[in-house]
């Protein structure tokens, strides 16, 4: 009799194992079907592109430069993406100069079909003006400072100027462009370095070139002395004024023979009658218009050998028509 219990027990404690076991099994399988087939969302920022801009025209302001996208789907499939294969762009086919205007954020994907893509917001504020063309002077900037007894005589860049493209409101106010930094601390010759431009607050402004070439030259401060002038003008049309931006020039003049050199021993002007006024203006009817000119340096007491650089070499002008009933 007893031995019939024994038996009876151990088969119902074999049988509730077995049941444990498969309950245990059929937890693993569901929980395994619950996460792999539970979704996820990620969000990314990506710029927004502009396609069939009429040629004529240029962009001058957005409310957004990047949209906000919700991608969802399975976490495996999300591991998948990549960010490169989806577009934003806004359709400007049908733009016009003036005020601004709401345009429709459209998203070009390739991705898997499980995965759903919907962006944070769907439309963006554009303005656009009329595309201008210009050409502005390039500015050499230099940072630190030469060794003692070393002095800065020239600095120049290749190119001179660079063709700037975009909108007619940024272009027109825009005249000149600054590099890169390029540093001259421990330099006792000359050097020449590449570098590039600071463009940062000419937004929607495409440049013509990216990178220049920055000259700056070096000699011994050992008799040489820097003379500073007022530039002058000359020669000037009387139905114009004339705006010089930068007065002041440096003027080196190597010493011989223990020669003192005074300001007044310097002159230095810009020969205005050198510019075509008619032809700057042509038929525009504008007020003004801003000209580079070189500057031209004369030695009263001292001999133009002995004057070995002058910086800057060149300075803006502002012509303005003069109005009628001010004309002599």
């Amino acid at each position: 009799m007893n031995g019939l219990k024994s038996k009876i027990a151990s088969a119902i404690r074999e049988k509730d194992f077995l049941a444990k076991g498969v309950c245990l099994l059929l937890a693993v399988i569901l929980w395994a079907f619950i996460v792999t087939g539970k979704t996820e969302k990620l969000r990314f920022k990506i710029p927004i592109m502009v396609k069939n801009l009429p040629s004529d025209l240029a962009i001058s302001g957005m409310s957004e430069r990047y949209a906000s996208i919700v991608l969802e789907g399975r976490k495996e499939d999300l591991k998948s993406v990549n960010i490169k294969n989806i577009k934003a762009m806004i359709n400007m086919a049908n733009a016009e100069a003036g005020e601004p205007r709401t345009y429709q954020i459209q998203i070009d994907k390739q991705l898997p079909e499980d995965i759903s893509i919907s962006p944070a917001s769907s439309d963006v504020s554009v303005t656009v003006d009329q595309k201008e063309n210009k050409w502005i002077t390039v500015v050499p900037s230099i940072a630190g400072t030469v060794p003692k007894g070393k002095i800065i005589i020239d600095k120049t860049v290749v190119p001179e100027r660079v063709r700037i493209s975009g909108p007619k409101s940024v272009v027109n106010d825009a005249e000149s462009v600054d590099t890169e930094d390029v540093s001259v601390d421990n330099e006792s010759s000359d050097i020449q370095r590449q570098t590039g431009l600071k463009t940062e607050k000419y937004k929607d402004v495409a440049f013509s070139e990216n990178t220049v070439t920055v000259k700056v030259m070096i000699t011994d401060l050992k008799d040489l002395a820097v003379v500073n002038a007022s530039v002058k003008a000359r020669n000037g049309n009387k139905d114009y004024d004339y705006e010089i931006k930068d007065h002041d020039v440096a003027v080196y003049v190597r010493l011989r023979n223990n020669l003192a050199v005074a300001t007044d021993d310097v002159e230095a002007y810009i020969d205005l009658g050198r510019l075509n006024v008619k032809k700057l203006f042509g038929n525009d009817k504008k007020i003004s218009a801003v000209q580079e000119m070189p500057i031209a340096v004369r030695g009263i007491n001292i001999t133009m050998a002995d004057i070995i650089s002058i910086m800057p070499k060149k300075t803006q002008v502002k012509i303005s028509r003069k109005p009628e009933n001010t004309k002599p």
